[in-house]
């Protein structure tokens, strides 16, 4: 039973792990977004105008 439940908590930790990475990716991301969505708007004026 201790094996058992000592795979089943690493697993859990393993996810908790996973999730705290996928949150700071995130935060990271959301950072940087405002700047290459003014960096797309810029590409797509240009376009217009030619």
């Amino acid at each position: 039973m201790e094996t058992s439940s000592f795979i089943g908590s690493s697993i859990f930790l393993y996810i908790v792990a996973f999730i705290v990475v996928m949150a700071i990716f995130a935060y990271l991301t959301y950072r940087t977004s405002p700047k290459r969505k003014q960096r797309r708007e810029d590409s797509r004026n240009q376009d217009h105008l030619k």
